[in-house]
């Protein structure tokens, strides 16, 4: 996993090595996953901005996630080019992880409560344009 983030890191543009460069991702969902393994064709857009808010100089750190022109998220990041992990609401969790210089993996999971909701989850396999 560090040497492809590694890789990944290298193979993007220098200005993601600089001190608060913005991350943004234009996506385009190519297949959908759901817990049960069961996959189909994609559908949609879907826009990522991540911003470093506390960051250490590998990228370590908080930063500020929005999905689409939803509110802001703390989100935790293994490097500045992520992955990035945020909990959008009490019960659910979310990851988003650039695999490639046009592509990306989001990964929503919803909690079970023991009541009505039941743990489940979602993956998403993006294309993406990707500009800093």
């Amino acid at each position: 996993m560090r040497l492809t983030t590694f890789l990944l890191a290298a193979a993007l543009p220098g200005a993601v090595l600089a001190e608060g460069a913005r991350l943004e991702l234009d996506c385009t969902f190519v297949t959908a996953c759901d817990a049960a393994g069961q996959c189909a064709p994609g559908d949609g857009p879907a826009r990522f901005v991540v911003e470093p808010e506390a960051i250490d100089d590998d990228g370590t750190g908080l930063y500020t996630l929005w999905v689409d022109d939803g509110e802001g998220h703390t989100a935790t990041g293994a490097s500045r080019t992520g992955p990035f992990a945020w909990a959008p609401e009490e019960d659910a969790r979310m990851q988003l992880a650039l695999t490639g210089e046009t592509s990306a993996l989001w990964i929503r999971q919803t909690l079970g409560t023991g009541g009505e909701t039941p743990a489940g989850a979602e993956i998403d396999l993006m294309t993406c344009e990707v500009t800093f």
